[in-house]
């Protein structure tokens, strides 16, 4: 029977999640509405679901590096929320609208991330506290709160791995199968999940049965070999294995001199994890996990609580030692796989040593220094999609050169050395302008003093970008150039040929 009293407690029991989520929503729904233009690779992604919703481009020809699910998800946004038909009876498509629906799957993916790291530290730790704290250092983790605001295919991934280690120490081995290949389709970077799972499952349930093994292999062989299909079906363009393998293959590992400034930026975007004030209360709850660790080595049946936080930190330690030591690119989005695995090491830590502090001191002050630690949280939750971004504010200004540049006269010839995927996004899918691309200053000047056609021409860049080498050639060509547009990260240059 169910007393009032058993139902105020489990009331209770839910409203601390649910209240949880809510909070991580908020940040991430607060950051979907900040004003910014996509970055580079935002836009490549985007221009390719867009491509896909206006033209029915489905299988998404072109030079792309990345599977299809997350461009997928992001074309499917835009064909419910953007693209509609005008007057004339053609496709329309807001490339400002557009901007706001392709973030908008990620923004969801972040929402349910929240409540899946909720049941997963739950189910490995059996706590509940150590769940809810997990669950909020995930919600208010600013790189995860600014990449659910992004068009990135980042977020998706994430979803989806984390969701297949929750099935994995389930013991649905099937539906953890299928959840890695959903991530695996949405960015490859999500097998990186693939031995944690397999250390969890067997330390927690035991090693893979044979049939096990056919559950969980099951889907990932029938995913791959959709991959392979969709990746045929879209000849003749280059495999997007071979273009990811081309573009994020460092084939080799770091030298000497790359040995301290990689370390050091991996510092600095690690400083912004959880946000600055939180890496400072955190250090002591893993400080108090890692003397756990050392504690239990020596026994040989460990708890389970340990077992798993050696699993999680030795997984933390080698994805960090393999990106650092091994030549890959530095991107801040290369920790998002950390986040979970660290935002339950660092609950665990904060529960069992506020725990031993009871000992200590007394119940207000341990309950000061948890609420402390929450406000430190919800700042930097606060600050995750608001503070100014660098790289975004070197976009700023974008939609106006394209939106000048769309307003001359048909098939107006851009000369496009660096803007690329961005400038074609914010020209939008029916512009009537030519953009070509030249990689030298003399490879420019010499299609240009050999097309005939008198159409006007413009040569845009970023306004730090060193154009004097370019302006000096067409000028020797005989070329006027002409300062036409000046903003405040972008020039756009007429060139009137002789």
């Amino acid at each position: 029977m169910i007393t009032a009293a058993s139902a105020t407690q489990r009331l209770r029991r839910l409203n601390t999640p649910v209240l949880i989520v809510l909070v991580g929503a908020i940040f991430r729904i607060t950051a979907l509405t900040v004003d910014v233009r996509f970055l580079p690779d935002e836009a490549l992604f985007t221009t390719f679901a867009r491509d896909a919703a206006v033209y029915g481009e489905w299988l998404l020809p072109g030079p792309l590096d990345k599977p299809p699910l997350a461009i997928y998800a992001n074309a499917l946004a835009l064909t419910l929320f953007v693209v509609q038909v005008n007057a004339d009876g053609v496709l329309d498509f807001p490339v400002r609208l557009g901007e706001f629906a392709a973030r908008v799957p990620n923004v969801f993916a972040g929402i349910i991330l929240i409540a899946v790291v909720y049941a997963l530290a739950r189910q490995l730790y059996r706590d509940r506290v150590v769940a809810a704290w997990a669950a909020l250092l995930v919600a208010c983790a600013p790189p995860l709160i600014r990449f659910s605001a992004s068009a990135f295919t980042d977020s998706l991934m994430l979803l989806f791995m984390t969701t297949s280690l929750l099935a994995a120490v389930r013991g649905r081995l099937l539906w953890s199968g299928v959840w890695l290949m959903l991530g695996i389709a949405a960015k490859p970077q999500a097998i990186y999940a693939l031995p944690l799972l397999l250390a969890l499952k067997a330390a927690l349930i035991g090693r893979f049965t044979l049939r096990e093994t056919g559950r969980f292999a099951l889907p990932l062989l029938i995913g791959a070999g959709a991959l392979l299909i969709w990746d045929l079906l879209r000849a003749p363009a280059t495999s997007w294995w071979a273009l990811a393998l081309a573009n994020n293959n460092p084939a080799r590992l770091i030298r000497a001199n790359e040995v301290g400034p990689r370390l050091l930026a991996w510092v600095i975007h690690g400083r912004f994890v959880f946000g600055t004030a939180t890496i400072a209360f955190l250090v002591a709850p893993l400080l108090t996990i890692s003397t756990g660790i050392i504690r239990q080595a020596r026994s040989r049946a460990p708890r389970r609580a340990t077992l798993i936080d050696m699993l999680l930190l030795t997984f933390a330690l080698a994805y960090l030692l393999l990106h650092w030591l091994v030549a890959f690119n530095t991107y801040e989005r290369y920790l998002l796989p950390l986040l979970p695995p660290l935002a339950l090491i660092g609950a665990r830590g904060s529960v069992a040593l506020w725990r031993g502090l009871g000992r200590y001191i007394t119940g207000p002050e341990l309950t000061l220094l948890a609420g402390a630690f929450a406000f430190a949280l919800i700042t930097s939750g606060f600050d995750g999609g608001r503070l100014p971004d660098p790289a975004r504010a070197e976009q700023a200004g974008i939609d106006e050169v394209a939106a000048y540049l769309n307003d001359q006269p048909v098939g107006t010839i851009i000369y496009d050395r660096w803007l690329g995927w961005q400038l074609g996004y914010y020209l939008g899918p029916w512009t009537d302008k030519r953009r070509v691309y030249h990689p030298t200053p003399g490879a420019l000047v010499r299609d240009a003093a050999q097309q005939p056609d008198p159409a006007p021409r413009f040569f845009p860049a970023p306004a730090d970008q060193p154009v004097g080498p370019w302006l000096t050639a067409l000028r020797a060509a005989g070329f006027t150039v002409e300062l036409d547009l000046t903003l405040d990260q972008f020039v756009v240059y007429r060139l009137l040929p002789p």
